[in-house]
This record gives C-alpha cells, structure tokens and sequence, in this order.
C-alpha cells in the first residue's frame, strides 16, 4: 500500500505580501552600420522575398530581447523536519531590455536626409518596444499582487516550498509576457505598412539615386 499522504499544515499568517516591480531600459544604442545584406540576414527576411524587391524594407533594423528575473522571499511554517506551508511574503520582480539597439545599412549616403528618415522609422519601433515593456510592468505589479494574495505551497520542506512557489509565480506571469510579446507585433506591424514603405522609397531623391548605386555594385 502508497504511504498516507500527510495532512495539510496550517500555513503562517500572509499579512500584505510586498510586490516590488524594476524596469532597466535605457536608451536603444545607435550601432555603426552594416550592410543591406546583413541587415537582411539579422531580421531573417528569406532570400526570394529578397529579391522580390524588398531591401528598401530593410535599410535599417531595430533589435530587441527582454528578460524578466523574480526573487521569492518565503514565510513558512511547519512542525520540526517535517512538512510546511509556505506563503510568499516579498515579491522582486525586473523587466529588461537586455538588447537594445538600431542599424542602418552602410549603403545609405551617411549623414544626410534619407538617413534621417530611415533613423526616424526605426526609433518609432524603439518607442514601441519601450512602451509596452512600461505596460508589461504594469501588467507584472497587478498580476504578481493578485497571485501573491492566495497563493501557498505545502511542500517537504522550506527549500521545496520556496520552488513551488517560484513555479507557480513563473505560471502566473506567462500571459502578461505573451500580451507584451503580441503588443509588439501589432505595435510594429502599424509602422511597417506599404504607405510608409512606399513613403521611404519616394523621400531624398536624391539620396535614393546613391543608394540605388551603391546597392547594385554589390
């Protein structure tokens, strides 16, 4: 016969457990250019869509990786070595961008109006990726307090406790980071339209035709 499953311990007073949110996000750096061809293998954009005639899309490229980190302090209780109940007291938890930054393709006359523009659209897709990361904290702080108010673990031991309640914290946070991750896309997919395609491909004349050479001597 399995062993009598031990009966639940009664968990420690809760009290308000304190939910504490960090966001790191500095500003996106500007790196030195590379060419259109990398840029195309960095954004991972197929070779047929390539030669389809849609580089202009890709004369400049914005990366972003966001990480999250929580610390769990736990409250538990329990009769001598056997089992407790455990209860989070103080929640830590941090968003940041640990990439963040912007390239241009060398191909584009260095300093002038087509440059600008091309910098212009990229740092609209900066700002998206650093408003939703200000929303996901917001998202993080409601969804951890809400979490932290009913969540317990009855475990072995504190040790077991501790991960069972970082599990379930990891659990609990999954689909903020998803909205945050789905944000992104409709964020950007609203800048990356044909109009503004079809707008850069227009603007600086006059640097289009140098870009134009540069691009076919390659």
């Amino acid at each position: 016969m399995p062993p009598p499953t031990p009966a639940p311990v009664a968990c420690p007073p809760r009290g308000t457990p304190l939910v504490r949110v960090t966001i790191s996000d500095p500003e996106p750096r500007v790196l030195n250019p590379v060419s259109a061809d990398a840029l195309r293998r960095l954004a991972d954009l197929p070779e047929e869509a390539y030669s389809q005639g849609t580089v202009l899309h890709h004369l400049g490229l914005t990366l972003s990786r966001v990480e999250w980190r929580s610390e769990i302090t736990v409250r538990s209780q329990g009769a001598g070595n056997g089992p407790v109940c455990g209860v989070p007291s103080e929640i830590r938890l941090s968003l940041l961008h640990a990439e963040h930054s912007i390239r241009l393709a060398r191909e584009i006359p260095p300093r002038g109006c087509l440059a600008r523009e091309v910098l212009a659209h990229e740092r609209r897709h900066a700002e998206v990726n650093r408003r939703t990361l200000r929303e996901a904290a917001e998202g993080l702080r409601a969804t951890a307090r809400a979490w932290a108010a009913r969540a317990q673990a009855q475990a072995p031991n504190a040790g077991a406790a501790a991960l069972q309640l970082q599990e379930g914290l990891t659990e609990a946070v999954e689909p903020v980071l998803a909205r945050l991750r789905a944000a992104r896309e409709a964020g950007h997919d609203a800048i990356d339209t044909p109009q503004e395609y079809r707008r850069l491909g227009r603007v600086c004349p006059a640097d289009q035709r140098r870009l134009s050479q540069r691009l076919r001597a390659h």
